[in-house]
């Protein structure tokens, strides 16, 4: 039975490394009010009032001042925050006119900045006090509050972060991707960690030509940029464009030798070579030539000797014997199958050497494990496979098999 597929090990060390929770430092903001301030309703009043005296008076720099510093006033006491844009968009539009004299537009930016920062600050506050999860009702709220900041400072990397780290923790993936293109569209030049996290959402959300693109642009844009170019590779991997990701791969590893994520991924996609190819002589019944033989057994000693220097650079962990292991058995079952369409005993050779080589990461994972069954019986098979009879029995008698 072969389960175990090593190349996935190369997407949960790539894919999971964009969207942590970041959320940045915050200063308190003191919003309590008292009971001689006055209420939303009454500063929406002062609001019209000021609007009627600005037609009469449009160049009057203090009307103008007061105006936007009430539309911060009255968003910031607006609840649900949902509610806020309009004032918000208001104050936007305020920032964005031409002002001739300086003062008024400094005091516009102020406001601007005071209703960025309570907004961030808030959203912000509400992700550090749940950092596992929230609600749905809690989710909507911290947009809320980051759709209002980017309203009133759409120049925010920042924001458009946060808000589509949001999306993507609630699984939004068509809305964190629609942040990230606003992004784009509003902030020059084009911030590269913003098309590379776009690059990874579409590959999530099935769009992988898409990906493709960014990704190929990205590795055009900044060659010296290993990750982009990992992350090129994991999108040819699921566009079944392997012979590609395997020659970024083995680029990577000529540039960055010690990095074992690199040979993990390379290993895992010479293994999916390997299989498919073992697969389409053992359905087809095709005698397999000695070049061919020997193409398969090339693969298997690639795939070999990676295992062997990721042993060499890092300590063998649990999980790190278990990927070798399923694979030495895995392609030690393959062999098998595969001596029947060729000639010589090359095949069952190697095959013989698979097995003693998992055999022994088996009895260490199990002697760490005794109530993990899985590599019990993983155990007892490779004692069966190399007619280990008495050791097998065993086994079998100890466990109930």
């Amino acid at each position: 039975m072969h389960y175990f597929n090593p190349r996935m090990t190369s997407f949960l060390l790539v894919f999971g490394i964009f969207f942590t929770l970041s959320c940045a430092t915050t200063n308190s903001s003191n919003n309590l009010e008292s009971s001689d301030q006055p209420t939303v309703e009454e500063l929406q009043d002062r609001l019209t009032q000021l609007d009627n005296r600005l037609q009469n008076d449009v160049q009057n720099s203090s009307l103008t001042i007061e105006k936007a510093s009430l539309l911060s006033e009255i968003a910031e006491k607006t609840e649900p925050p949902s509610q806020r844009l309009p004032y918000y968009r208001n104050l936007r539009d305020m920032a964005d006119a031409n002002y001739s004299d300086q003062n008024v537009r400094q005091e516009i930016d102020h406001y601007v900045q005071t209703s960025w920062t309570f907004e961030q600050t808030e959203g912000v506050k509400l992700l550090q006090q749940n950092p596992s999860g929230m609600d749905e009702q809690l989710t909507d709220e911290v947009i809320s509050h980051f759709k209002n900041a980017i309203t009133v400072n759409p120049d925010s990397l920042t924001t458009y972060n946060l808000l589509a780290n949001t999306f993507y923790r609630s699984n939004r993936y068509d809305q964190a991707i629609q942040t990230l293109e606003s992004a784009l569209e509003n902030i020059e030049p084009d911030p590269s960690e913003i098309r590379e996290k776009l690059a990874y959402l579409y590959l999530e959300s099935g769009n992988i030509d898409t990906s493709i693109r960014i990704y190929e642009d990205l590795v055009e844009d900044y060659p010296e940029r290993a990750q982009i170019r990992h992350g090129l590779a994991n999108a040819y991997m699921l566009n079944n464009e392997h012979d590609f990701a395997i020659s970024i791969l083995r680029n990577l590893i000529e540039d960055y030798p010690n990095r074992i994520e690199y040979k993990e991924s390379l290993a895992g996609e010479l293994y999916f070579k390997f299989r498919s190819s073992a697969l389409r002589y053992i359905n087809s019944d095709e005698t397999i030539s000695e070049a061919d033989r020997d193409e398969l057994l090339q693969k298997l000693d690639e795939i070999t000797s990676l295992y062997n220097e990721i042993d060499s650079t890092v300590p063998l962990s649990d999980d790190n014997a278990y990927r070798k292991a399923a694979y030495l058995k895995n392609s030690a079952g393959y062999l098998a199958d595969l001596s029947s369409n060729s000639t010589g005993n090359q095949f069952e050779e190697y095959r013989i050497e698979l097995l003693n080589s998992s055999m022994v990461l088996w009895e260490r994972l199990s002697e760490n494990n005794p109530d993990n069954i899985s590599y019990i019986r993983n155990l007892y098979d490779v004692y069966v496979e190399l007619g280990m009879t008495e050791e097998a029995e065993s086994i079998k008698r100890s466990y109930n098999l």
